[in-house]
């Protein structure tokens, strides 16, 4: 059942649109897009463009999300990390012949022993990840779901027999949850998932956020683009990003502007407002940790 390409599709699952699918701007075609990646259609492009006449910081955001990506999950290396689940995988990056890897590299690349599971709403995204992202290496595996339907999400069969919860985990949710617009449904589902992590395990997670734009409206024109393209865009603020972690307590240097999470990274230096995002990774106390707190 584990590599049955029939259990792809998972709880929530986009069905196929067709030819849909190419006419209208795809979220995680435009984010590859602007982070560097070539996978996409002109009507992409178009829409980036427009994207990035509303509000030119959006290409050192993508840049800057993609690269903390990358950052984080040589972290979780070393911190040693050997189950990860990753939600809202989006397209893998081109091959680079000098470097003979994927530039950034995948996460197995990065944790090539681990245990790793990549969940897509996106079908076409799924079916690149299950195609590029997966292989021998770390036992990975590909769902296509949708995370707002987390419990079902966990107790997949792609997804539930692949952990050892008496190990930590730890989960990727970076610029994945301001695509769902219902507040309630994204607190829901990180309860869910808290209660499900062991103790021990990271979440770490990016968000979008008007909090840092340089102009007040400039992440209102995109979100009104998206939405003129039925498409759900909802950043958030600083302290409802914050309470998506519960209680759980924040690793150094604790939830701020994208760039500014690796320190010792160039990106550091770019300004506040180049991140279009915020970014934190928490792990999850123990019992008496808890109790003590």
């Amino acid at each position: 059942m584990l590599n049955d390409e029939r259990s792809w599709k998972g709880p929530g699952a986009l069905a196929d649109t067709g030819n849909e699918t190419f006419r209208r701007p795809n979220p995680a075609r435009v984010h590859h897009l602007l982070s560097g990646g070539r996978d996409s259609f002109q009507v992409d492009r178009d829409f980036a463009q427009a994207l990035f006449d509303a509000d030119n910081t959006i290409v050192s955001a993508a840049h800057i999300n993609r690269d903390h990506s990358t950052l984080t999950a040589r972290l979780l290396v070393k911190r040693g990390f050997e189950q990860v689940l990753d939600l809202g995988c989006g397209y893998a990056y081109d091959w680079s012949k000098p470097l003979q890897r994927h530039d950034p590299p995948l996460l197995r690349e990065v944790l090539p022993d681990a245990t790793i599971v990549h969940v897509d709403i996106d079908g076409i995204v799924a079916g690149c990840a299950q195609s590029i992202m997966a292989g021998a290496s770390g036992n990975p595996s590909v769902l296509q779901a949708d995370i707002r339907c987390m419990a079902e999400i966990l107790a997949h069969p792609q997804v539930a027999p692949r952990f050892d919860r008496d190990r930590p985990i730890a989960v990727l949710l970076h610029e994945v949850l301001p695509w769902i617009e219902d507040d309630q449904a994204v607190a829901s589902a990180l309860a869910v998932l808290r209660q499900w992590l062991p103790s021990g395990s990271a979440l770490s997670i990016t968000h979008a956020t008007n909090d840092l734009s340089l102009t007040p409206d400039a992440q209102t024109k995109l979100t009104s683009l998206w939405d003129e393209e039925a498409v759900a865009f909802r950043p958030r603020t600083r302290a409802a990003i914050a309470a998506l972690f519960g209680d759980w307590p924040l690793m150094d240097p604790g939830l701020v502007p994208t760039a500014h999470w690796h320190p010792d990274h160039p990106d550091a230096r770019a300004p506040e407002a180049h991140s279009g995002a915020f970014a934190a990774v928490a792990i999850k106390p123990g019992p008496s940790e808890r109790s003590c707190s």
